[in-house]
């Protein structure tokens, strides 16, 4: 993920900078990697640690693009090719560094895709419609196959969120296999009852036996109903990170983003997150 854009003027000092996430960079070895941007004149990448940087001389600057060790190159070379097309435009129409960078974040965005499995009848459209701050269903409608969303008004650092909604029905399992894969997060699903959370335990063994690379977090929901086991119980009982929602409602919206935000704490080695690199869009 993309975690800084700086602008660095033929001087090499900083003109402006946008962090994007809570993790810091040495700005001198971002300054003497525009040095050698500038004396390569031509587009460089390097990695010093655990930061890749990227940078392209333009100009009267040069754009230097910070990104987590584990990106792949290609697509950083891609986003930093749109950040520089931008770049040229706003040099030409003479606008302001800070009007580049107040317009670089559509650019330098990464789609985080969420899996969200689990039976029919959980609750698992309904936790989606809660991500996008949507009324939730009136009434029970099995998805068909797979109902894949970009999460609107919501942005963790530079990710953006994607849902992919898989049908709980036995007839849709053999989609789970082939779609589930380059998640970086699984949802699972239960409704809290004792019976929904046993047989939750074959999904388990299911991933497990796929080796899935992402992040499984149970979510026990459906809290508000008398009887249902406390997430600490599931949580036992699945052998896997657990947390309790009530998805009907709004107000823990908040609570299931926070939710994606602490499985990316501990699967990335950045350090704490803050709650507010959670960016609620208008």
């Amino acid at each position: 993920m993309i975690h800084h854009v700086f602008i660095i003027d033929a001087r090499d000092e900083i003109v402006v900078q946008k962090k994007f996430w809570i993790i810091d960079v040495n700005t001198i070895e971002v300054q003497n990697f525009a040095s050698r941007v500038k004396d390569a004149q031509s587009l460089l990448f390097e990695q010093i640690g655990e930061t890749k940087y990227v940078g392209q001389p333009l100009g009267r600057g040069i754009v230097v693009l910070c990104a987590e060790y584990v990106d792949e190159e290609g697509a950083l070379m891609e986003k930093l090719e749109k950040v520089t097309e931008e770049f040229r435009r706003v040099i030409s129409y003479d606008e302001e560094y800070e009007d580049f960078m107040r317009k670089v974040d559509k650019y330098v965005t990464t789609k985080l895709k969420v899996s969200i499995l689990g039976y029919g009848g959980v609750g698992k459209t309904t936790i989606v419609q809660l991500l996008n701050g949507g009324e939730p269903p009136q009434s029970y409608i099995p998805t068909i196959g797979i109902d894949i969303q970009k999460i609107e008004g919501a942005r963790i650092g530079t990710y953006e969120i994607v849902t992919w909604d898989f049908a709980g029905q036995e007839r849709f399992r053999k989609l789970w296999k082939a779609l589930f894969s380059r998640s970086r997060i699984v949802f699972l699903v239960t409704d809290s009852t004792l019976e929904n959370v046993l047989q939750t335990k074959d999904i388990i063994s299911f991933l497990q036996q796929q080796g899935v690379s992402g992040e499984i977090v149970a979510i026990a929901n459906k809290q508000d109903l008398r009887g249902a086991l406390q997430p600490h119980l599931v949580q036992r009982l699945l052998g896997v990170k657990c947390y309790g929602l009530t998805a009907i409602n709004p107000n823990d919206r908040t609570k299931a983003i926070d939710i994606i935000r602490a499985s990316l704490e501990r699967t990335v080695d950045w350090g704490k997150m803050e709650i507010d690199t959670i960016d609620f869009l208008p």
